[in-house]
């Protein structure tokens, strides 16, 4: 399984893109390095694979018994031909578990091995999650700083102007004060968003199973806003395929077979052993016994049992509704923020953006005519930039509600994420 994952990690940086297909492309590829080299991915395959093994040691009789011994031996003189009961004996023994212990067990070892398997699952859907969100969160502060410094750019032009027109009488020296604090207020907004760059990429990279120091590319936004599977159809999914629920279903089938070899303890275990007694001078010995261990003479002992693993199963059974219940409130509460996301870019896109570019156009040009001061011109400017970062933030927050919302419902959402058979990634 691993050779296949770092053999698609070179596939997806082979493959040429086209501009607007880059982000999926380098979100597939995060996402294959860490299911591929994230530490936790092995150690809980490890895992499995010891749940797997111990199947069949649950379906296994006990070890047999050998004894060797001497029997009968005088103390004064010591020999072993003096007397005719002194003989060197052997002796077989073997344990058998009684009627339905066996097969109970190995279903305990299944459901266990099943609920691991299925936690894994959920571990890895929740890692591509993860990671997508520390991607995305990496494309906000990208555009952002962008921006920023595009807007300090402007401002340092506009302080070089006001005070090229300061020196020739025609601007007031407060322009020229206010336009170098604009670009200090800049540099200032700069260097927290770099920092919060530099936090965001460590957490990408360890994801990654890389170190945290390495350097990544400016991560591009999409174009388009995600639109997966309303939360009706989510939800109905998530009852029949979420790892988390078959894993907390899997926490039933274990409680309900450990019920079950608790009212087993009722019957008794039994013991088969052989001898064979060779005598030196004498006839030979050899004889055979069954014997069996009494547990229900211990009736409060079984009863405090049985009453301790229907406890364990009623707890089980109430966190798979709580599971179910979890669900639910992760799948609403990340769409509603989907949804919130994709109102704002709607409304950023279509009417306050382009108002704040009008504004700043009809500033500019007053300011040239004299119209305007240079604050206000300064101001619509600013206001701009501002709302262009607001509408970059509202992008990447749609698309970190989608990994959200994979995360909640435990469905392969994103592109790149390791899918179950019939699922589909969400459609832009």
């Amino acid at each position: 399984m691993r050779p296949f994952r770092l053999g698609l990690i070179a596939l997806l940086a082979a493959v040429p893109a086209r501009a607007e297909d880059d982000w999926k492309i380098r979100l597939e590829a995060v996402i294959a390095r860490s299911v591929a080299q994230n530490p936790s991915v092995a150690e809980r395959e490890s895992r499995i694979e010891a749940a797997r093994h111990r199947i069949g040691q649950a379906g296994a009789l006990p070890d047999p018994e050998v004894e060797f011994g001497l029997q009968d031996v005088p103390i004064s003189p010591v020999s072993l031909t003096a007397d005719d009961f002194t003989m060197e004996k052997v002796t077989a023994r073997q344990a058998f578990p009684a009627a339905g212990k066996r097969p109970a067990r190995e279903r305990l070892a299944q459901a266990d091995f099943e609920a691991i398997s299925a936690m894994h699952a959920d571990h890895v859907v929740g890692l591509a999650a993860d990671a997508a969100d520390a991607f995305f969160g990496l494309g906000d502060l990208d555009a952002r700083i962008e921006i920023l410094e595009r807007s300090r750019e402007r401002l340092r032009r506009a302080a070089a102007s006001a005070t090229e027109r300061y020196r020739v009488g025609k601007g007031a020296q407060a322009d020229v004060l206010r336009a170098n604090l604009e670009v200090t207020a800049v540099d200032e907004r700069l260097a927290g968003l770099r920092g919060e760059r530099r936090k965001t990429a460590a957490r990408l990279n360890a994801l990654q199973g890389l170190p945290a120091g390495s350097a990544i590319e400016p991560v591009p936004l999409p174009d388009a806003d995600p639109s997966p599977p309303p939360p009706e159809t989510l939800l109905e999914q998530a009852e029949g395929r979420s790892p988390s629920v078959a894993a907390a279903a899997a926490d039933v089938r274990k409680a309900e077979e450990q019920l079950t070899l608790a009212r087993l303890e009722h019957r008794p275990d039994f013991m088969g052993s052989a001898y064979f007694a060779n005598r030196i001078d004498f006839p030979n010995f050899f004889g055979a016994s069954v014997s069996m261990n009494l547990p229900f003479f211990q009736p409060k002992r079984l009863k405090e049992l049985e009453a301790e693993r229907e406890a364990d199963l009623s707890a089980a059974r109430a966190n798979l509704a709580a599971t179910r219940n979890e669900i639910r409130r992760g799948v609403e509460e990340a769409s509603a923020d989907l949804d919130r996301s994709r109102e704002q870019v709607a409304l950023f896109r279509s009417s306050i953006v382009p108002q704040a570019e009008t504004n700043a156009g009809a500033a500019e040009e007053g300011y040239r005519v004299g119209q305007v001061d240079f604050l206000t011109l300064v101001r619509s400017a600013l206001d701009l930039d501002q709302y262009r970062g607001e509408l970059a933030a509202r992008r990447a927050g749609a698309w970190r509600a989608c990994a959200a919302l994979q995360r909640a419902s435990g469905l392969a959402l994103l592109p790149g994420t390791p899918a179950a058979e019939g699922e589909t990634h969400v459609q832009n």
